[in-house]
Order: structure tokens, then sequence, then C-alpha cells
């Protein structure tokens, strides 16, 4: 019975996994998860530990992507906001070196992430929250297992310094980089951090890799299609859009607005079949990019 409707679900490209249960009594225990040619340290209650055991490739389009984009920009750094605990790294530099700079704000993560990074070359470990502008808050966890989305509140019993992306690399050895890719994935919070990046985004017009968590986004009241659609006045328009087990859904242009308010509605019902969505988007500057990206993803689902 398992197989038939294993079968079934395959068809409308679906599958059935063993999940890891993200129980407190797990997150004592060190999982070696093999991720690309990398072992990455987890604890137990990491749902990352299922994610790469029966999606290997999982991840894998961001290194494809980042391959591209060092064919055009040969000096690009890479961003990875909301870097984990080295996860997402370990599946670029799998495919082709980088430099990248890792900001991370959670204290266990950042921890794992450290004594990850000492297998990568070329990469600089930041411990920082962020928003979209510099200022102590007051928040609640909501937490599931090891993934925390952090809620502001003015009852909240846990206070927060958050900076600006923009004011962490204001420094001029980041400043003077060519920051060609900005990859953020923090739990809803991901268009409140691109509001605090407008300066980085105006200057070195970077592609834009992030996830679009709807339910998440409702948590702490947050409307992610309207900073998706404000980047359009920075000159950004071609986006691609992944499900949530990187497949590819379309290629339109922020230009259709009416299909990404369509998106952004579907992240918002209760229930829905894909809990979030990935979105990359492109500068006019780097149509050629978008364009040549296209074309490799669709040859690999053929």
């Amino acid at each position: 019975m398992k197989k038939i409707l294993r079968k079934i679900a395959n068809k409308f490209g679906y599958d059935f996994i063993k999940i890891n249960v993200h129980s407190a009594d797990k997150a004592h225990k060190i999982s070696n998860v093999k991720v690309g040619n990398y072992n990455i340290l987890m604890p137990g209650n990491n749902p990352q530990i299922s994610l790469y055991k029966y999606y290997p490739t999982s991840n894998t389009q961001l290194a494809r992507l980042t391959e591209i984009i060092l064919k055009k920009y040969s000096d690009a750094t890479m961003i990875d906001v909301g870097a984990n605990v080295g996860d997402t790294i370990a599946v670029v530099k799998t495919k082709i070196e980088i430099p990248i700079i890792a900001i991370e704000g959670d204290d266990a993560s950042f921890s794992f992430l450290q004594k990850n990074a000492t297998q990568f070359n070329d990469i600089e470990l930041i411990q920082q929250f962020l928003g979209e502008e510099e200022k102590e808050i007051q928040v609640t966890i909501d937490k599931k297992g090891w993934n925390n989305t952090i809620i502001p509140s003015n009852s909240g019993e846990i206070k927060m310094y958050i900076k600006k992306l923009d004011d962490v690399l204001n420094d001029k050895k980041y400043s003077e980089r060519n920051l060609k890719l900005l990859k953020i994935d923090t739990e809803g919070f991901d268009t409140i951090i691109l509001r605090g990046s407008k300066k980085i985004i105006e200057n070195h017009k970077p592609i834009i890799y992030i996830e679009y968590n709807g339910e998440n986004m409702k948590k702490i009241g947050e409307d992610g299609f309207t900073t998706i659609m404000q980047l359009k006045e920075f000159g950004y328009d071609s986006i691609h859009i992944y499900d949530c087990i990187n497949n590819l859904i379309m290629v339109t242009n922020l230009s259709n607005e009416s299909i990404i308010k369509q998106l952004h509605s579907y992240t918002q019902m209760n229930g829905s079949m894909i809990p979030y969505f990935d979105l990359c988007i492109f500068h006019n500057s780097d149509k050629d990019v978008s364009s040549t990206f296209e074309e490799s993803e669709k040859k690999l689902s053929q």
C-alpha cells in the first residue's frame, strides 16, 4: 500500500519521507550530515538532517546560479544571511569556490557554523540579527524544533539588538567588494531585511535569493508583497519561483503584478500544500544571467 501511495504522490511531484522529529531530546545529539562534499555537524533536532538524507540535491539550484554569476563576475562575493549551521555554504562550495560573508544571529546556530566553517576557504563569519533599522526590540520566540520564528512584541520577554545589513557591511573591506549574490533565509524576516539593505541593492545590484514564507510573515505582521514589488524601483524585474523542494515553478516578471499577488495570496492560505517558496530576483542589468539560468534549469527538468 505504501508503494502504491508513493507512486501516486510521485506523479504529482510529491513524495513520502520519514521526517526527523524535532524533539528537545534530540537537540543534545550531534549528527554528522553529508552535504555535498562536506560533513556538516548539526544538532539532532535540525530538520535539515532529513532534508539532505532524502533530498541530497537540496539547494543545488543556488550553487548552479552561483556558477553562472561567476562566469560574468569573476570577482563576485556572496552574502549568506541566515547562514544557520553552514549547510548552504557547503552546497555552494561543493559546486564552485566563491568568497562568502556568512551572517547568523542565533547563538546555537552560530556555534555550529563556526565549527563547520573550518572546512571552508574564503569565508567570513558575522554574528548579528538583522532588520530594517538599528534598534533594540522585544520579542517572543515561536520555536519549532530547531527553527525559530522571532516575533516582535511589546510584551516579549527577550530583548534583541538588530542592525541593518547596510550598516553591518558598511566597512570598506565589504563595500569595495563586488557583492553580487544576496541570499536571505530568516524564517519570515527576509523582506524586512531587504528593506535594511537598500544601499547594497542600489550600489551593487545583487541577484537576490530569498525564502518567501507566508505563514511566518503572518505571525510577525509582515507584508512581503509590497517590498518585493518595490524592487522594481531599483531596476529589478525578472523573477524565478521555486517550490519548497527546489522545483522551478515558473519564470515571470515583477511587472506581472497579478501573478506575484496570487503567489502571495497562496502563501497566506491556511493549510497550503507548499509552505514556502524561494524567489530569485534579477536586476535588469543581469537579464543575461537570468536567461542563462532559466535555460539551464529547464534542461535539468526535462
